[in-house]
C-alpha cells in the first residue's frame, strides 16, 4: 500500500472558480485520488486558499471592504464550486491561519539552518504618489523576456519569474502612475547552491518530459537566487533575522507551502509522523497546477523540499490554460463560465467528463472547451447508460466467465495512463473497452458480471456517482470499484433500472444563452 499526498495549487480567493480552473487542476487531482483509492492505496486531497496574493487585496480595494472579509467570501464560493462537481478536499488550508503562518516560518527557518537563505541588497517597486511598496499584481508592465503584458510577479505567457528591476514600463495598478525602485534588504533562496543536485533529481524523476526539460534548462542556464521576502502589508510576517523583521514571505513560497501545512494537519489527525511519512519510500507527493504555476513549483517548491532533505515530488500535472471558444478563460473580460452555475443546469457527471476530456499534454495548446463538448459528453454517457440499462433490463442469463486477456490488458493500460497523469489516454481506453465489451451489443441476451464491474470501475474516477449507482444496481449496496477484485454477488438478470439517467441532455435554454453570449460576438467580428 502506498500513500499519496495529492496537492493541487491553492486558488487565490478573489472570485469563484470557472470551468478552466476546475478542469485543468482540481478535477484531474480528484480523478487521480479516486483512482488511487480504488487501487487500494491511501490518497489524500490537500489544497487551500492563497489568501496573501495581491489579487485579493486589489479586489478588496475596489469593493472598499476588508481583505479578510473578501477572502472569506470567496473561499466559501471556491468550496461551493468544488462541491458542485463532487470534489471534496480532505484538508483545505487557509493561509491566513496561525497554524499555516507558523509552519511557513518553520520552513523558512529550516532553509536558513541548511544554508539556503541569504540576506542581500535588493530592490522593490515603489509608488511615490501612494507612498507604498508594491508587488505582484499591484504593478503592471511588460515582460522583459517575451514583451507580453504582465505584472511584477510571473509572466503568464512565458512563465518567467519577473524580477522587479527587470519589469518594463511598470505602473501602479491602484493609481496608474509610473513606478520607481527603492533599495531594500531581502531574503533570497540560494538556488545555485543546489542546482546541480536538484538537476540530477529532476532528471531521474517521472515528471513529463516537457516540464522536466524546462526546469533543467533554467537550472543549467539561468539559475539565480529567488527573492523570498518583500515589504507588503498582508502575509506571513518574518520575525527574524533583524534586517527582515516586518517583511512578509512571497506567496510563491508561503502560499504554495500550504501543501506542507495540510500534510502535517492530516498526519496529526491520523496520529502519523509527518516527517517520517514524507520520507517513507512508499509515499508519493504529486502536484497539480496550471501553466502559470509551473516555474515556482518546479524550482521554488521542489527546491525548498530538496534543500530540507525531502524527496522531490514524484510527479507533476501541468495543464495549459483552458480556453473557451478559442480564447483564454478570463474573469476580467467576462469570458468565463462559473462552475457552480453550470452544474445547476448540466449534470455533474456530464460536466466532469467533458472537462476531463479537454485536458491534453502540456505545451500542446489544445485545451479548448465549448458547449459542443458538453453536448458530446452527454451523448456519450447516454450511450453507455443505454447499454447498461439494456443489459440490466433485457438480459435473460448471466455469463459467469471471467475477463478475457484483451480486456484485462486494457485495464492495465488504463492504470498506467492515470499513474503517468495522461488522463486523455485513460479516457480513450474507456471508449475502447466499451466497444470491445459484450454488454455493448444490443443483441446480447446475457450480461457478464466481470465485464460490467470492470467497466464501471474504469468510469468511477471520472464519473463517480454514475458508476456507484449502476454498480449498486447490478451488484448490490456492497459493490466497490476495483480493477482487480471480482465483483460482489450480482443481481438477477431482468432487475429493471428505476432511477433517472445521469446523462440528461444539455438544456436548450443553456445552449441558446451560451451561443448568444460567446458566439454572437464571434459572428459579428467575422462579418
Amino acid at each position: 500500500m502506498r500513500t499519496y499526498f495529492v496537492c493541487p495549487a491553492p486558488p487565490c480567493p478573489n472570485g469563484k472558480l470557472h470551468l478552466g480552473h476546475v478542469g485543468g487542476v482540481y478535477l484531474l487531482a480528484d480523478i487521480f485520488v479516486r483512482f488511487q483509492r480504488m487501487a487500494g492505496h491511501r490518497a489524500y486531497y490537500i489544497t487551500g486558499a492563497d489568501e496573501h496574493g495581491t489579487y485579493t487585496l486589489v479586489k478588496a480595494r475596489k469593493l472598499g471592504q476588508p481583505v479578510s472579509d473578501v477572502a472569506q467570501k470567496h473561499i466559501c464560493e471556491i468550496l461551493q464550486c468544488l462541491r458542485a462537481v463532487q470534489i471534496t478536499p480532505d484538508v483545505f488550508v487557509c493561509t491566513s491561519s496561525e497554524i499555516h503562518k507558523e509552519n511557513a516560518r518553520v520552513i523558512f527557518r529550516e532553509l536558513q539552518e541548511a544554508g539556503y537563505v541569504d540576506v542581500r541588497n535588493g530592490v522593490q517597486l515603489y509608488c511615490e504618489h501612494c507612498d507604498e511598496f508594491v508587488a505582484d499584481s499591484l504593478a503592471a508592465g511588460t515582460c522583459p523576456a517575451c514583451d507580453a503584458a504582465t505584472d511584477s510577479n510571473l509572466c503568464e505567457n512565458c512563465g518567467l519569474a519577473v524580477q522587479h528591476d527587470t519589469l518594463r514600463n511598470g505602473r501602479h495598478t491602484t493609481c496608474g502612475r509610473k513606478l520607481g525602485l527603492r533599495a531594500i534588504k531581502q531574503a533570497v533562496f540560494e538556488v545555485p547552491r543546489l542546482a546541480q543536485a536538484l538537476d540530477k533529481a529532476i532528471r531521474q524523476s517521472a515528471w513529463p518530459r516537457a516540464i522536466r526539460d524546462e526546469a533543467r534548462a533554467w537550472l543549467a542556464d539561468n539559475a539565480h537566487g529567488l527573492p523570498m521576502s518583500r515589504h507588503f502589508s498582508h502575509g506571513v510576517e518574518l520575525k527574524q533575522p533583524e534586517p527582515l523583521i516586518g517583511q512578509t514571505l512571497l506567496t510563491w513560497f508561503e502560499g504554495l507551502w500550504c501543501f506542507d501545512t495540510g500534510i502535517r494537519e492530516k498526519c496529526v489527525h491520523d496520529n502519523l509522523d509527518a516527517n517520517a511519512a514524507l520520507h517513507a519510500p512508499n509515499t508519493q507527493l504529486v502536484f497539480f497546477m496550471g501553466q502559470d504555476n509551473r516555474f515556482y513549483y518546479t524550482v521554488g517548491v521542489t527546491g525548498s523540499l530538496f534543500a530540507r532533505g525531502y524527496p522531490i515530488p514524484k510527479n507533476l500535472s501541468v495543464q495549459d490554460f483552458y480556453k473557451l471558444e478559442g480564447k483564454k478563460f478570463s474573469t476580467s473580460r467576462d469570458h468565463a463560465l462559473w462552475t457552480d452555475e453550470v452544474a445547476r443546469e448540466v449534470d455533474p457527471s456530464v460536466l466532469r467528463y467533458a472537462l476531463a476530456r479537454v485536458a491534453r499534454p502540456f505545451d500542446s495548446d489544445e485545451n479548448d472547451f465549448d458547449v459542443d463538448k458538453l453536448i458530446m459528453a452527454a451523448s456519450l454517457l447516454r450511450s453507455w447508460e443505454d447499454a447498461l440499462r439494456h443489459s440490466a433490463n433485457n438480459a435473460h442469463t448471466m455469463d459467469s466467465k471471467g475477463l478475457c486477456p484483451a480486456l484485462r490488458g486494457l485495464a492495465q493500460r488504463y492504470a498506467n495512463a492515470i499513474e503517468a497523469l495522461r488522463f486523455w489516454d485513460a479516457l480513450d481506453i474507456i471508449n475502447t473497452y466499451f466497444e470491445a465489451a459484450d454488454f455493448a451489443r444490443e443483441d446480447s441476451g446475457m450480461w457478464n458480471a466481470a465485464q460490467i464491474s470492470l467497466f464501471l470501475s474504469l468510469l468511477y474516477p471520472v464519473v463517480p456517482k454514475l458508476a456507484i449507482r449502476y454498480g449498486q444496481h447490478f451488484f448490490g449496496a456492497a459493490w466497490q470499484p476495483s480493477l482487480k477484485k471480482p465483483a460482489a454477488a450480482a443481481a438477477l438478470p431482468g432487475a429493471r433500472v428505476d432511477f433517472p439517467y445521469f446523462s440528461a441532455a444539455v438544456p436548450a435554454n443553456f445552449i441558446a444563452a451560451y451561443n448568444k453570449r460567446f458566439r454572437t460576438e464571434q459572428v459579428r467580428q467575422s462579418i
